[in-house]
C-alpha cells in the first residue's frame, strides 16, 4: 500500500502528517519509508544544503539512513519550476519515477509527499503535482487546517482529486484547536457532507510539534483518533 499526501495549499502541515503517517503505518515491522520528490527552500548549513521537510522526517529513528529522502532540492523558495529554473536545473520526471521505484523494492509502503497543493507547477511547460499524483496512481491523503476558510479550499480540492478519478482516502484535519472547537467541528461535519469524503483522523494544535516528534509516546497520543481501517486501506 502506497500513500500520496497532498494539501489544500502550502503550509498546512503535509509534512507533520507525513511524518505521522509513516510511524502509524510501521506497525509488526512493515517498512515505511517517506519521500519528498522535490524540496524546495533548502537551508544552508555548515556549507551544505539541508532538505528542511525530509529533516523532520528523520525524527523517526527507526527509518534507515538514506539519500532518497528526495530527489531534487533547491534553496529557492518558491514552486519546483521557478526554483529550478532559477538555479539551472531542469528536473527529470523520470528520475523521480526512479527514485520511488527504488524505495518500493525496499519496503512495504512509500509515503510521498506532494510541494503545496495540486496546481503547484514541477516544471514551465504545466505539469503540476496534480499531474504527478495522477501519473503514480496512489490514493490521496488530503491535509487540511482545521481553521476559518478549510471547507471551500478542501472541497476544492476534493472536487478536482475526482474529477481525475483520483481515489481518496480521506482528509486529517491539523492544527485543531479547542478554543474554536464548535468551528472546528463544523468545518469537519461541512467537508463530509458536500463532498461524501471521510475525515479519516485530527491532530491538535501543539507548540514546537516538530521537535516532539522523536518521542513514540507523542507521536500516538497524536494519533489516537485516526481511523486505521480506513486509511490502512
Amino acid at each position: 500500500m502506497n500513500y500520496f499526501v497532498t494539501g489544500t495549499s502550502t503550509d498546512v502541515g503535509k509534512t507533520i502528517i507525513t511524518t505521522l503517517l509513516t510511524d502509524f503505518l510501521s506497525l509488526n515491522d512493515r517498512l515505511v519509508f517517506p519521500y519528498k520528490p522535490i524540496q524546495t527552500g533548502a537551508k544552508s548549513i555548515n556549507g551544505s544544503l539541508i532538505a528542511p521537510d525530509t529533516e523532520v522526517y528523520k525524527r523517526l529513528k527507526d527509518l534507515p539512513h538514506s539519500d532518497k529522502f528526495y530527489t531534487y532540492l533547491f534553496k529557492t523558495p518558491s514552486s519546483p519550476h521557478l526554483a529550478a529554473k532559477k538555479e539551472n536545473v531542469v528536473i527529470n520526471l523520470a528520475n523521480i519515477q526512479k527514485t520511488i521505484k527504488s524505495i518500493q523494492k525496499e519496503n512495504d509502503s512509500i509515503v510521498v509527499e506532494g510541494a503545496g497543493g495540486l496546481y503547484v507547477p514541477i516544471t514551465d511547460e504545466g505539469y503540476c503535482m496534480l499531474d504527478l499524483i495522477k501519473e503514480l496512481s496512489f490514493p490521496v491523503i488530503l491535509v487540511a487546517d482545521a481553521g476559518l476558510g478549510t471547507i471551500n479550499h478542501s472541497v476544492l480540492t476534493i472536487k478536482t482529486l475526482k474529477a481525475f478519478d483520483i481515489r481518496i482516502i480521506g482528509v486529517i484535519i491539523n492544527r485543531t484547536n479547542q478554543e474554536n472547537r464548535v468551528l472546528e467541528l463544523d468545518n469537519m461535519k461541512m467537508i463530509e457532507r458536500l463532498t461524501n469524503v471521510p475525515i479519516v483522523g485530527t491532530v491538535p494544535y501543539e507548540e514546537n510539534i516538530e521537535n516532539k516528534l522523536q518521542e513514540k509516546r507523542f507521536r500516538m497520543k497524536l494519533t489516537k483518533d485516526w481511523n486505521r481501517k480506513r486509511i490502512e486501506y
